[in-house]
């Protein structure tokens, strides 16, 4: 039997394990359209309370896109033979994944202040923490509700005459049950993410990749911008719907 050489193997890696990856992507993509799906239906229910994402979610998306950014400069420093600019690199996108972990953390904490809880929560909880335009606001029939002195009115009713009666609280869908489970999942599979970027950045201290062998890293980026892509768009589709 021939003996494969060493580019003979990369070359079937490279082969093998990208279209992995994709396949990988794809099912991924399928799994967050039903969630955005689920989200859209959710919206045509009678009542429908719309919570903003606090800060800390603007803040944790900026750091992943920096996150990305660090990690392409890492990368082509690997291909350049700039191997100290590599470790440099790749280890400061990991400290960034941390970081943005940490300020998703902080942002459920922002909600659950506000009264928004992943299960169990009650909308009259919301109104009583939260200011009502700044952290949420009440659609009934996909219109957006007029509150004034703890009353909501129709938008139509701009003498506030006659508020709107028998609004069932309990009832109501949370967009902030969306927010914990997209974003949760999210996370989920970004640490994943990091777990593949550890063992990158620890290979590359090791000298383990060349500018003609580093698919491994080349492949965890894949995913990792793919999982800072993703997050844009979750973060755009929680703010704007």
């Amino acid at each position: 039997m021939a003996k494969i050489s060493p580019s003979e193997r990369a070359e079937i890696n490279k082969k093998v394990y990208k279209p992995l990856m994709w396949i990988a992507i794809a099912s991924i993509v399928m799994l967050f359209a039903g969630f955005s799906s689920g989200y859209i239906v959710s919206q045509a229910d009678a009542l429908w309370l719309k919570v903003f994402l606090p800060n800390e979610f603007m803040i944790s998306s900026v750091i992943i896109v920096l996150s990305s950014i660090t990690f392409y400069i890492g990368q082509r420093s690997m291909a350049k033979n700039k191997i100290a600019a590599a470790k440099s690199m790749i280890g400061l996108t990991l400290v960034l994944g941390i970081l943005f972990i940490v300020f998703q953390m902080k942002g459920y904490n922002k909600l659950n202040e506000k009264g928004n809880f992943f299960s169990n929560g009650k909308v009259a909880l919301v109104i009583e923490k939260g200011v009502y335009g700044t952290d949420y606001i009440l659609l009934k029939n996909g219109i957006e509700l007029t509150q004034k002195d703890g009353q909501f009115y129709d938008p139509m009713d701009s003498g506030f005459l006659k508020p709107i009666e028998n609004l069932d609280f309990e009832k109501a869908n949370r967009s902030a049950m969306y927010i914990f489970a997209l974003s949760g999942i999210h996370i989920a599979h970004l640490i994943g993410g990091l777990l593949s970027l550890l063992y990158v950045f620890i290979k590359t201290l090791r000298n383990r990749y060349s500018p003609d062998d580093y698919l491994g890293m080349q492949v965890s980026s894949i995913y990792w911008h793919f999982l800072d892509f993703l997050w844009l768009y979750l973060f755009a589709f929680l703010t704007f719907f």
